[in-house]
C-alpha cells in the first residue's frame, strides 16, 4: 500500500502537511492519543487502548489500521477498515477519529479518499458503514464516494457511558445508520419482504445499482429450528440478533432471549432478519406482534440479504434531535412512520 502526501489549509490561512499511510508497529501510541483525544476512556471499541491488541489485530490481517501523520506533532488521525470473514463478506469503514487541533483542514475526505482506494483493490462483496447520527460528516462524505443509506441500527449505545465533542439531544442512546456501496455482488436474489416495505425495499435496491426481485410469498414448509445467533452488550444495554434460517420455533427462541434480557430501562434490541429465506415474511408478522418495527435493510454483505428490525423497550426515541444528511433525513422519515404506527399500537 503506497503513502499519500497531503498539503492541506485551514480558514486562518494555516497550512498543514501529512502522510497517509498503512500503520506500522509503533503507532499505537498515537492512535490511542486521537481515541482519547474525543471519547476519553468512552470509546465503545474498548481493546482499542490497548496497545498489544492493536498489533495482534493488525498482524492476522482482520483491520487494516491506516493512520495519517504529521510532519513533527505524531499522528493526527486514524482509520480502519475492518473485514467479516468468513461470516460476511462486505468491508466495514470505521473508526475515522482526529486530534481535535486538526480539525478544520479538511482532512476527512482525502482519508476516506485514501482508505476507498485500498479497499476498490481488494475483493468485497461491498463497502459499508455504520456512521454516527450525533453529526452527518461521515454520511455526506460517503454518499460522495458512492455509499447509499439503507437503514438503521437503532438505540445501540448508552450514551451515559461514551463521551465524545457533539452533542446528543435528548436521545440517551446512540443510533447509526447504514451506508452501502455495492462492490463483487451484483445480483441480491430473491428477496421475501412485506408488501407494505416493497416499494421502500425497492428504491433502496435500484439506488445500489444491482439486481433483485421482490415477492412476499413463500409457500414453503417451514423447518423445525432456527438459526440464531445473539450477542448482548452489557455495557451498553444493547441486543444482536442473526436469524439466517426462520424456523417454526422463532416464537419461542425470541421469547427465551426476551426471559434472558428483559426489555426494561435501556435495555434494547436489533434483529438482522434473513430475508432471502423463504419464511421472512411470517417471521416478520411474529416479530412486529412482539413489538419490532422495520429500521431498513442490511444488503450485499453476505450471500444473505437481512432486513432490519428494532425493539426500543423503555427508550424513547427522539428522531428530530438525529443530525441527518439530505439522503438519511428521507430514510429516517420512513423509519418515524413505522415506528408511529407502533406506538399507537402499543399505547391503544
Amino acid at each position: 500500500m503506497d503513502e499519500k502526501e497531503l498539503y492541506l489549509k485551514n480558514k486562518l490561512g494555516n497550512t498543514l502537511k501529512l502522510h497517509l499511510r498503512p500503520y506500522r508497529k509503533g503507532d499505537q501510541a498515537g492512535m490511542i492519543a486521537c481515541i482519547r483525544d474525543e471519547y476519553g476512556d468512552t470509546y465503545f471499541k474498548q481493546g482499542f487502548y490497548n496497545p498489544d491488541y492493536l498489533e495482534k489485530e493488525a498482524a492476522d490481517g482482520s483491520i487494516t489500521f491506516l493512520v495519517a501523520e504529521t510532519e513533527n506533532d505524531g499522528i493526527a488521525g486514524m482509520l480502519i477498515l475492518k473485514q467479516f470473514y468468513p461470516n460476511e463478506t462486505m468491508c466495514e469503514i470505521a473508526s475515522q477519529i482526529f486530534r481535535k487541533k486538526y480539525r478544520g483542514y479538511g482532512l476527512a475526505m482525502p482519508f476516506f479518499e485514501y482508505g476507498m482506494n485500498i479497499l476498490l483493490s481488494r475483493f468485497y462483496s461491498a463497502a459499508f458503514c455504520l456512521p454516527v447520527l450525533f453529526h452527518d460528516v461521515t454520511q455526506r462524505l460517503l454518499y460522495r464516494l458512492g455509499l447509499r443509506a439503507t437503514g438503521l441500527v437503532m438505540n445501540v449505545f448508552d450514551m451515559e457511558h461514551i463521551t465524545h465533542s457533539y452533542t446528543n439531544g435528548r436521545n440517551t442512546k446512540h443510533s447509526q445508520g447504514i451506508q452501502i456501496r455495492a462492490l463483487e455482488k451484483q445480483n441480491a436474489g430473491m428477496l421475501y419482504i412485506p408488501e407494505e416495505h416493497q416499494s421502500f425495499c425497492m428504491e433502496i435496491y435500484k439506488a445500489l445499482g444491482v439486481r433483485y426481485c421482490i415477492t412476499r410469498e413463500g409457500g414453503h414448509i417451514i423447518p423445525p429450528v432456527s438459526k440464531i445467533q445473539y450477542k448482548q452488550d452489557m455495557l451498553q444495554s444493547s441486543l444482536v440478533i442473526y436469524i439466517s434460517q426462520i424456523g417454526s420455533d422463532l416464537l419461542e427462541r425470541i421469547g427465551e432471549l426476551f426471559v434472558k434480557y428483559p426489555l426494561k430501562g435501556k435495555q434494547t434490541a436489533n434483529i438482522f432478519l434473513n430475508m432471502s429465506d423463504r419464511n421472512a415474511v411470517w417471521a416478520y408478522r411474529i416479530l412486529t406482534e412482539k413489538g419490532y418495527f422495520f429500521t431498513g435493510v442490511k444488503p450485499l454483505c453476505s450471500k444473505n440479504e437481512y432486513m432490519v428490525l428494532h425493539h426500543p423497550g423503555e427508550v424513547e426515541i427522539y428522531f428530530e434531535d438525529y443530525k441527518l444528511s439530505r439522503e438519511f433525513a428521507h430514510l429516517v422519515a420512513y423509519i418515524r412512520e413505522c415506528y408511529e404506527k407502533r406506538k399507537k399500537i402499543y399505547s391503544s
